[in-house]
This record gives C-alpha cells, structure tokens and sequence, in this order.
C-alpha cells in the first residue's frame, strides 16, 4: 500500500467526518494488511496512524524511462544466422515492414519473450506450438539480446542464449556499464511487466476483446494501480468471512452441545440444564460454561453438591468410640465410690460453706441466713470459715477430679457424635435409599449428647456406634455411586464444552467486529467508485479520442468507457451506438472496429505516466482495417509516438504508404529473407535520406523552373544536415542517460542550423562561432563549404550544381552521423 494512497484515504475519511469512527480504525488496518487487521480484531493492537507521503517520497516511486536501441536475434522462431534490428531509442515512430515470413515478427517476439518470459502467440498453446520457438534452419547456438537505454542510468543490455533443445534450457542477463552480468529479475521489472505491459501482437490484439469482459478489466485495473484497492476490499472482506464463519460454527458447535444434552439419559443432573441454558442463550454465557467445565463448586442446594458433601461424610471412629465408652464408664465407677466417702462429704461442706461467705460478703450481717441465730457471723467466725473451707477443699480435690473426668468424658461423646449434617435433611429429594436408615441411627446415637449419665451414655453409644457407622457407610457408598453415574454422563458433555469455548471467545470477539467490518467495507467500496473512476478519466478520454481518429468511415460511436463492478462481475464497460442505437461492442462491430477499439484501449494503458517503459511494440495492428482507417492508425501512433518510442511491425504496406502521405516523422525499416532463414534489415527510408531523396526528385523534375530547383533543393540539404546533427544529439546524451524532455528542449531552443552542428560536433550549443573552422579542419574545406551553401541558398539561390550539392550534403551528413 502506497503512502500516498494512506494519506488520501486518512484525508477522504477526514472530509466526510468519519475518521472518529471505530470501524475507521478497521480500514486503515486493513490498508496495512491482513496481518494488521487480524491483530486489532484480534488482540486489540491499533494501527499505526499513516504518515503524509512527501514529495521526495512521491519521486522516488516514478520509474526511469526504458527504451530499446537495437534487438538481436540469433536461432529464434524465423530468424536463423544474427540479425539485428536497429532502433533510435527515444520517442518517434519506427514501422518494421515486410512480407509475412520475412522474420519481422520474430524481433517482436523475441523482445517480448526476452523481458517477460512468456509469449503471447503460444501462451495457453500445445507443445507443438512451443517447440516451433526453434528455427528450422539454425543447429548453433541459439540467443536473444536487446540493447536498452534507461534515462538517468545509461545503456542496459539483456540477453538469453540458450544451452538445451527446450524454451526453458537458458537464462537471462542483464549487464549494465561497467557491471558484471547479473539475472534479469534482480531489475525488479517483473511487476512492471505484467502492469503496464508495452507489448501487443495481433492475436492479443484480437483477444483483449474476445477474452471475457475481466480479462480486459483485469489489464486495466493492474495498469492503473488498482490492485491494491481490490487488495483492501479482499482483505476487508476475508476477515469479513472469516470471522462470520468463526460465529457460524461456534454457532452450530454451540446447537451440537445442546443436542448432546437433550440426547442424555435424564440424570436429575442440573449441570445438563444450566449448560444448556447458558447456550441457549444468543450472547452465550461462557463464564458460566466455564464453571461447569472447571467442576467449581456447585450451589449449597444443588443435588450435586448435596451429594459431594454427604459422599465426604466420615462415620464415627469405632476405636474412638470404644475408648470414650471406658472413659465413661471409669468416670461413672470414680464418681460413684466418692459420693458416700469422707472426701465426698467434704467437698459438700465445703460447698456449703462457700456459699455461706458469698451470701455474707453480698449481704453483710451478724445472723445466721439459716437458723436465725444472732450475733454468730463474726469477723473471727468468717476468718475462721475461710480457713476450714481451704482445708475441706485439700480434703475434696479428688472429689473434684472425678467429677471433671466424668465431664470430659461427657464432652467426648458431643464430640465424637455430632448433631446429625444438615446436608442428610437437605437430600430428601435426591432419591438415596439409605437415607432414612442413616438418619434414623444418627439420630438415635446423637441422644448420648444430652446425657448426663456416664453409665447410660456409656451404653447408648456402645449399643448405637456400629449401627450408625454402618448404616452412614452404606448411604456414603451410593453417594459416591449416584455422583459417579453422574460424571460419567456429563463428561461428554463437559469434554465438548471445553472444547468449543475457545472457538466461542473467538466468535464472541468476531460477532462484536463484524459490523465494523462491514461498515469499513461499505465506505470502502464507494471510496474505490471514486478513486478509480479518477484513475481512469485519462484512459477513458484518450481511448474515446483514439476511437474518433480510428472509426473514420465507421457508423459505431464509442459513447462511454467505463470501469464497472467488482469480483465476477467486473468489467470494462464498453457503451457504443450504431447511427444513434445502443448496442453491445462485441456484437455490432466488424473485426476491423474490434481491432481499433482494443488498440484504442491499450494505447492509453501503455502509455501511463506510472509506466517505466517508454517504448510499445505493437505487431500486425492494420490487419482487417479499411484503408480509411489505416491513416487514422498513421495518426494515432505518430500522436503516441511525441511522448513514446513506438515500434510498429507489419506486413501491411497501407501503413507506411499513409505515413508518407500524411508527411508523418517515422523510421522506415524493412525486413526481407532470403533461404535458410537468413534475414536482412535495413533502412527504408529516414529523415536525412528522405530529404536528400527529396531534393533529388527536385532537382530531376524537369517541369520545375530552375531558379526554383536552385532555391529549394539547398533547404532540402539543409534539413538532411539539420535532421543527422538531431540524430547524433539524442543518440549522444540519451546514451549517457539524459531525459528525453531535456534532450528535446535543447533542441527546440537550438533549432537553426548553426547551434544544431554546434552541439553535434562540441556537443555545446554556444560554441557555433567555431563550426566553420572544425568542419574544414574535420571533414576538409568542402565540408565547410557546403554547409555555407545549404545555409546561404535558402535565402539565395544556388550558384552551382545541384546535382553536385545534394553529394556533397549527403556526405556532410553522413560525416555528422557517424559522430560518437
């Protein structure tokens, strides 16, 4: 994703007030990537903001110009012993003709191949039609090579020989000035390549309409950078889907759960119904879920957990018991023996006596509480009565200890026989059948915790002990089986919970995103139906303009191109009328229009600013056209050819006849074959020889009045001069990586003669004082002269032969091309 189109869309969701938005978030994580966006749905990770793309930043992604210099053949397709094709890389218009057969569209091919790997004409084809890459006539080594010059960088060479019999045995080269030979892909052009693809033979000609609406789509779209707009919308609606389809299963997994509930045996379990409550709900209740599956502690009152607790109870220890029994029993025989004894009776005066002082010191008085006697409860008497009391007391601490034994022993049995649980009157409903006889014998045992008698506790609790470990044993035992049963139906159902609640948070989290994403979506689309149909404005107005000058004599009218639809219903919409009735392109135009209009969709696309290729190589383009629109053809490509150096291969001698008719600049190459697949190239017609050739038809005109002859053939010269230094020019500083605008301006500002030989021969503009004298001291005095001749006869007619002039001119110019 460019930085520039980041700061268009931060701006476009500025302008229409939606940058606040949550889902605004979404799209620009989406414009950094499936990546990105994953991690804010996800993991709640925002984008980074994107940053403006500066205009350093901007230039640095215009991609040099690539021309070609010259394409070199060698065992290829028609063309046996090496042939080269020379070209003059910069803008114009150069037609490679000659007969079908003659090799010429073999260069194109060639070229073609060398840069993309690939070939149109057997694309898609059997192997019969590969293996004819071969030519028949040539057993050496096989190779392609094309001389290149990219502006600012200088000349590139890339070559392919090939070491085996099959199209894939070779390998490509490049090699830059002063570099070692490197693979073709490390240019990097590969993208370009299929982009913005500067070639088109006459079966894709014929195809780009033919081919399916996309296909076409498909090439404009790429051309136009449109990929990464489609990117984001892929990327928008993958997560899109994926995450629809995340709550889609959870969903069904959630519905799978539920019928493996209700398919349950029936438990009495309430987990079967708490789970599937919490399913069953449309924002499920995961944490609940997650509870049941973690087996945390259910309510007090569930049966389940009335069943964990009653299947934790511990019976009375029978050893335990036996020994509370004995400490009964002792402390029963202890107490007994001392009730009668001196000691007992002691500790009972002592008691007495007690009691006697508390209710003396609370009330004070000298009588006697008891018998009424007075004066009795003295100081001395209550002195006295302490001192007895201490002594009772030393005489009862037996007494004492017995009594405190049978206590402890009293408090065992409380301890060793609890109340009855509450968990047992709780369980009623459960259904255990050895319920009743549990609670029936806790509650008989638990009456020894209200006994005061050692010798009845004693026997109460030896008599009831064995029963009520017995009978809580038995209760314990289907406890722990009813829970058992229990597990083993809902582990199933635990064990598919566990196992869905992961994807369950991920659908949660989806469910939650989905809007945005469809929102980030919404607003996206329309974003695109701007942007591209921006994008496209320069396409649709050149490819209308190119229709106008191609449809001469054509009753079709090429009313609205047009960008349409996305996924399988994109296309290039091509709305055309016949004498003001609409109609379907494809179904109303003859071959000839078909041809015209794809030719008139693909020079546009060619032709982008955002292409790195400054040259186009079209092949066979004027088969099917009516000669009306052949000179339209002529037109059109000497209009491409000011900004792009196109490269016309065709058999068709309608092409350059109009070229010459309409006085249109172009190279005329002309390819001929002779037996063996020995294939010669050589130069129809240029502009130096075309004007000499002009002043020749001049000068033997004979219905030409002489004195015009002599004042029109020097301006021919003139111009033959004029047309080499311009040759050497471009050829000089394009070599060395100059931009072909600089090369022109130099050229436009320097257009006399004087400054033009200037920059030929000092390749400096201000040094014309000079050119006289370098001529002479160059090429000899008749140099000099002749080019004062071409110069001065302009102005006055030419006081000698012409015939001798235009020799001399033509030898001039020849001299000057041959200038490094």
């Amino acid at each position: 994703m460019t930085a520039d189109l980041q700061t268009r869309v931060v701006e476009r969701l500025n302008e229409t007030g939606h940058d606040s938005e949550a889902w605004a978030l979404v799209l620009l994580a989406a414009l950094e990537g499936p990546e990105a966006l994953t991690r804010l749905l996800d993991d709640g990770v925002e984008p980074p903001t994107p940053q403006r793309a500066g205009r350093d930043e901007q230039a640095a992604g215009e991609p040099p110009g690539v021309y070609v210099s010259s394409i070199s053949v060698c065992g290829f397709r028609g063309i046996g012993p090496t042939a080269t094709l020379p070209l003059r890389p910069g803008p114009g218009l150069t037609l490679v003709v000659g007969r079908n057969g003659c090799g010429k569209s073999s260069f194109a091919e060639a070229l073609e191949f060398l840069l993309t790997g690939r070939n149109f004409r057997w694309h898609s084809r059997t192997k019969a039609w590969v293996d004819g890459w071969r030519n028949l006539h040539h057993d050496g080594p096989r190779s392609i090579r094309a001389e290149l010059v990219v502006e600012g960088k200088g000349p590139l060479v890339v070559s392919r020989r090939w070491t085996g019999d099959e199209l894939e045995d070779g390998e490509t080269t490049v090699v830059a000035s002063g570099e070692k030979a490197r693979p073709f892909e490390s240019l990097d052009w590969k993208g370009a390549l299929e982009t913005c693809r500067p070639f088109l033979s006459y079966n894709e000609l014929g195809s780009l309409l033919e081919d399916g609406p996309s296909k076409l789509y498909d090439a404009v779209s790429s051309a136009l950078g449109l990929d990464e707009l489609v990117e984001v919308q892929r990327v928008l609606a993958d997560a899109m889907k994926l995450r629809k389809q995340r709550v889609d299963d959870a969903k069904k997994g959630a519905q799978a759960i539920v019928r493996l509930i209700e398919q349950a045996p029936a438990s009495g379990d309430e987990r079967f119904e708490a789970a599937a409550a919490a399913l069953k709900k449309r924002d499920w209740d995961l944490e609940a879920l997650e509870k049941l599956v973690a087996g945390e502690p259910a309510p007090q009152e569930s049966a389940t957990a009335v069943l964990r607790e009653i299947a934790n109870l511990v019976p009375p220890d029978i050893d335990s018991a036996a020994d509370v029994v004995r400490q009964l029993r002792e402390a029963h025989a202890t107490c007994s023996a001392l009730e009668g004894s001196s000691a007992g009776r002691a500790q009972q005066r002592a008691q007495l006596l007690k009691t006697a002082l508390q209710y003396h010191e609370a009330h004070g008085g000298a009588d006697c509480p008891v018998c009424g006697t007075a004066g009795v409860l003295s100081a001395d008497w209550f002195e006295a009565t302490r001192q007895e009391i201490a002594a009772l007391e030393q005489e009862a601490a037996e007494v004492r200890r017995a009594f405190a034994a049978r206590e402890a022993a009293l408090q065992s049995v409380r301890t060793l026989v609890p109340p009855e649980p509450p968990v047992l009157g709780r369980a009623t409903e459960i259904g255990l059948t050895k319920l009743a006889d549990a609670r029936r014998a806790w509650a008989g045992l638990a009456e020894a915790r209200e006994m005061t008698s050692p010798a009845a506790a004693a026997d109460h609790l030896e008599a009831g002990v064995l029963e009520l470990v017995e009978a809580l044993k038995t209760l314990v035992d289907e406890a722990r089986a009813e829970l058992a049963r229990r597990e083993d139906l809902w582990r199933p159902v635990a064990v598919a919970i566990a196992g869905w609640l992961q994807a369950a948070r991920q659908a949660k989290r989806a469910r939650a995103s989905v809007a945005d994403l469809r929102e980030a979506d919404k607003w996206w689309k329309a974003f695109v139906d701007v942007e591209r149909n921006a994008r496209f404005e320069p396409i649709r107005a050149r490819a209308r303009e190119t229709w106008e000058q191609l449809r001469l004599q054509s009753n079709v009218s090429l009313d609205e191109v047009g960008l349409e639809g996305t996924g399988q219903k994109r296309k290039v919409a091509l709305r055309v009328t016949v004498d003001g009735t609409p109609a379907e392109a494809v179904g109303v135009m003859s071959q000839g229009e078909l041809h015209a209009l794809a030719l008139s969709l693909f020079l546009p696309r060619a032709m982008l600013p955002e292409s790195p290729f400054r040259f186009i190589a079209i092949d066979d383009p004027v088969q099917s056209m009516d000669p009306a629109r052949v000179d339209g053809l002529a037109r059109v490509l000497a209009d491409a050819a000011r900004t792009r150096q196109v490269i016309v291969f065709t058999h068709d001698d309608r092409l350059p006849d109009a070229v010459r008719r309409l006085g249109l600049p172009a190279t005329i190459l002309r390819v001929s074959r002779r037996d063996r697949s020995v294939v010669d190239v050589h130069e129809a017609a240029d502009p130096v020889l075309g004007y000499l050739d002009d002043a020749r038809a001049v000068a033997k005109a004979g219905e030409v009045p002489v004195d015009v002859v002599r004042r029109v053939v020097p301006g021919f010269c003139r111009s033959a001069i004029e047309a080499a230094c311009m040759e050497v020019v471009r050829r000089r500083r394009l070599k060395r990586g100059e931009p072909h605008d600089a090369v022109e301006q130099l050229l436009a500002a320097n257009g006399k003669t004087h400054p033009l030989m200037a920059l030929a021969l000092f390749d400096d503009e201000s040094k014309a004082s000079d050119v006289y004298a370098t001529l002479r001291n160059r090429f000899g005095p008749a140099a000099a002269d002749v080019f004062r001749a071409c110069k001065e006869g302009a102005h006055e007619a030419c006081a000698g032969e012409v015939d001798d002039l235009i020799f001399r001119a033509e030898s001039l110019a020849k001299s000057v091309r041959a200038l490094a």
